[in-house]
């Protein structure tokens, strides 16, 4: 992956150029089944797992703080 700092509960081009919701690891629950009240969005919306900054691999769509589905 790119070597691009990306800025938590961003929108932006991922790596593969499609428009995500870039969140944090910590601001997911530790099932990985919803998020915190603060990276909560309207949805359903494409997100994907930032780690310092950095765009991991995990990725999918979340409505609210529910994840409905992951890539």
């Amino acid at each position: 992956m790119p070597n691009i700092k990306i800025t938590d509960l961003s929108t932006d081009l991922d790596v593969r150029g499609d428009k995500a919701y870039f969140i944090e690891e910590h601001h997911f629950s530790d099932d990985e089944w919803s998020v915190d009240d603060e990276a909560a969005i309207p949805g359903p919306t494409f997100f994907r797992v930032i780690f310092n900054g950095q765009q991991q691999h995990g990725h999918g769509w979340i409505e609210g703080n529910k994840v409905i589905q992951w890539g």
